[in-house]
């Protein structure tokens, strides 16, 4: 007897972005810990949205995202299906505090730029990217908040600890039930041992 092989998946074209300018397919490539995208012929780079917490300061991010949702669309294609990307103006400035809010300074440029919101991939023309400053270390951690850290992580285990309790508790229970079931005696003896506890 033949046992027939097992079905084998489909396989699914992977779509490889393309430079919006030349059509030609981006080179994924690394720089330091940021990850990007960049056309061969020099025309631009891009990067995801999550991997410009790389590069980008956060309130950049956070602006560039809003303004992207909001933006019309503009004339260059998108790489991965070729609708139109959004285009907009991005201010920018040297701190990381969110616009409107406290420790927010004055804007010192902008740059245009084009984001295919869908798929979350935004593109810089060349040189674009140096244009906008580099993110900020984040700073050391006060007492206070590694303080509060520490609570929550020893909160937290007492927490996995107790349901782990709860756990073994609920399987002996089960345990316990199954076997009763099985042997009919157990459950009368199991059930005069009652009465006796609960008499008055």
């Amino acid at each position: 007897m033949t046992s027939t092989p097992p079905s084998r998946r489909p396989s699914v074209p992977v779509t490889m972005p393309r430079c919006p300018d030349c059509g030609l397919e981006l080179r994924l490539g690394s720089h330091g810990a940021l990850d990007r995208w960049s056309c061969p012929a020099g025309h631009g780079l891009a990067m995801t949205l999550s991997e410009s917490y790389e590069r980008l300061q956060e309130d950049e991010i956070a602006r560039l995202w809003e303004l992207a949702r909001a933006a019309g669309p503009g004339t260059r294609p998108s790489p991965f299906d070729g609708r139109p990307m959004a285009h907009f103006v991005l201010p920018y400035d040297d701190d990381e505090a969110l616009e409107g809010e406290p420790g927010d300074g004055v804007d010192t440029g902008e740059v245009h730029l084009d984001v295919d919101v869908a798929n979350q991939f935004i593109w810089f023309d060349a040189d674009e990217l140096d244009e906008l400053p580099l993110d900020l270390p984040n700073p050391e951690p006060t007492a206070e908040v590694l303080e509060a850290e520490r609570r929550i992580v020893a909160q937290f285990g007492a927490d996995l600890e107790a349901a782990a309790e709860a756990r073994e508790a609920d399987d002996l229970a089960e345990r316990l039930y199954r076997r009763v079931a099985r042997n009919p005696r157990a459950l009368s003896t199991l059930d005069r041992l009652g009465r006796t506890l609960t008499a008055y």
